[in-house]
C-alpha cells in the first residue's frame, strides 16, 4: 500500500509529464473556435502554476477511555468500569 509521501512524490514526477502531454495535444489543435482557444489556453496556463502539493494534517482523534470491566448493581443493570 502507498503512503502519503509516496504518493506525494510519484504526483511531483508526474505533473510535468501531464503538463507536457496537455501542451502538445493543444498545439496539434490547428482550427478551434476563439472562445475555446482562450479556454484551452488559460487550462494550459493554470496547469503550469499548479500549486505544490501539500500534506494535510491527519484528522484528530478523540480518546475514549478504556474499558476495564462491567460490574451489575443491585437492580441487576451494567455499569461499565473505565480505566482512570
Amino acid at each position: 500500500m502507498i503512503n502519503d509521501d509516496e504518493l506525494a512524490v510519484i504526483a511531483k514526477a508526474t505533473a510535468p509529464f501531464i503538463r507536457d502531454c496537455v501542451y502538445q495535444e493543444v498545439c496539434k489543435m490547428a482550427l478551434v473556435a476563439p472562445e475555446l482557444a482562450e479556454q484551452v489556453a488559460s487550462a494550459v496556463r493554470l496547469l503550469h502554476e499548479a500549486a505544490p502539493i501539500q500534506q494535510a494534517a491527519p484528522p484528530a482523534v478523540a480518546q475514549t477511555p478504556k474499558l476495564v470491566r462491567v460490574e451489575r448493581d443491585e437492580s441487576g443493570n451494567f455499569i461499565p468500569v473505565y480505566e482512570r
